[in-house]
């Protein structure tokens, strides 16, 4: 007896030292970035016109889906045109390319674009507008408040995300958003938030919360995650995505606290998954006394999750990866190495080099990044 005590006692000794020593899975976290391309996207042609006034592109959200790039302009276009168009990649800077405009009427209906998201396993594609205005009593304002989604591939057909099958907008939302950024100022809801961030994982939607207040007039500048489950229901032979009533704030990064040091006033404008790495990058922007420029940030799901801050992604000599001159608005993976970013710049004649930003141009960035395989702790 004593003798078969003392074998499980040595045999549960080793299982627990296993457990203690057993390696941790490995993660790609990044190591160094470096700005490697920088230029000009035409978005459409020179000249073009509407309402009378030169038709700026303020481009806010890019999308890679393997083959093509999705950009959208968070500003309306003449009719006939769109603010939600493609490009190759091959053939980002090429001044003679013409853009495909995704003329559907959805796509035109909603307004102020601010970011695209993909699913992991890159069946879906969704696009969020910023939900940063509503008209009380009138559903004039509704467009503002829409995420559209599609299957990769079909973007002839994308559909509206709400409860239902009828709604046009996604205005349903706003309320529980709302409501779950409550705080002591306003107990019953904020009354004015903006979205610029959007990401997807496998069961949730990320939304980056860049500010929240009063108005539009009256706010605070933010770095908030929240996240809400979805689920792919079968109608009439056509896939449909539904939200989960389960709200919650994962994250909130106070960027002032961790990096004093960084110029003031940053808040979130991007947030993306990467699927090559299995970890999110983030953008922060600023625009303040005629001065543009945007951070570059990368996080863990594990550490984004648990509240955890964001780290500051900087180049071989420690320096922050930064774009001064150019408000980065949001980025999407190209690759393993490379991400692309696309700047808002508003009406500011900006420059890449010698040259200077027309009306009908977006600036870019390309971001070549290191990545190192680290084990993470249990």
């Amino acid at each position: 007896m004593n003798s078969r005590l003392s074998a499980l006692a040595l045999t549960s000794l080793l299982l627990v030292y296993g457990c203690k020593t057993a390696k941790a899975p490995l993660t790609a976290t990044p190591v160094t970035a470096t700005i490697t391309e920088e230029g000009f996207i035409n978005c459409f042609t020179a000249g073009t016109i509407l309402n009378n006034q030169p038709v700026w592109c303020e481009a806010s959200a890019v999308l890679h889906d393997g083959k093509n790039l999705f950009l959208a302009n968070d500003k309306d276009m003449p009719s006939g045109q769109s603010p939600v168009f493609t490009k190759t990649l091959t053939g980002l800077g090429d001044s003679t390319q013409t853009p495909t405009y995704l003329t559907q009427p959805a796509f035109s209906a909603a307004r102020k674009y601010e970011d695209f998201a993909r699913t992991p396993d890159g069946k879906f594609i969704f696009l969020t507008t910023a939900f940063d205005r509503i008209k009380e009593g009138s559903h004039d304002w509704d467009g503002y408040n829409t995420i559209l989604y599609w299957r990769s591939g079909d973007e002839q057909h994308p559909y509206v995300l709400a409860p239902d099958n009828t709604s046009t907008t996604s205005v349903s939302y706003r309320q529980q958003i709302g409501k779950l950024l409550a705080n002591p100022s306003f107990p019953g809801g904020m009354p004015y938030f903006k979205i610029e961030g959007l990401a997807a994982t496998d069961n949730q939607l990320l939304f980056g919360i860049r500010e929240e207040g009063k108005s539009y007039e009256d706010f605070a500048y933010r770095v908030k995650v929240i996240a809400v489950t979805y689920r792919i229901e079968k109608h009439n032979n056509v896939d449909r995505i539904r939200l989960t009533n389960d709200w919650r704030i994962i994250n909130n990064f106070d960027i002032t606290a961790a990096y004093p040091e960084l110029p003031k006033p940053l808040a979130l404008s991007s947030l993306e998954f990467d699927p090559f790495h299995k970890q999110f990058w983030m953008l922060t922007s600023m625009e303040s006394n005629g001065k543009l420029d945007a951070y570059l940030w990368t996080i863990s799901t594990a550490d984004l999750y648990a509240n955890k801050p964001f780290t500051l992604v900087r180049d071989a000599k420690g320096q922050p990866v930064h774009t001064p001159g150019h408000k980065a608005e949001d980025l999407t993976p190209l690759d393993a190495n490379r991400l692309l970013l696309i700047h808002d710049d508003d009406r500011v004649k900006t420059t890449v080099g010698n040259r200077i930003r027309q009306a009908n141009q977006a600036a870019y960035t390309i971001v070549t990044v290191s990545t190192q395989r680290t084990r993470t702790s249990r």
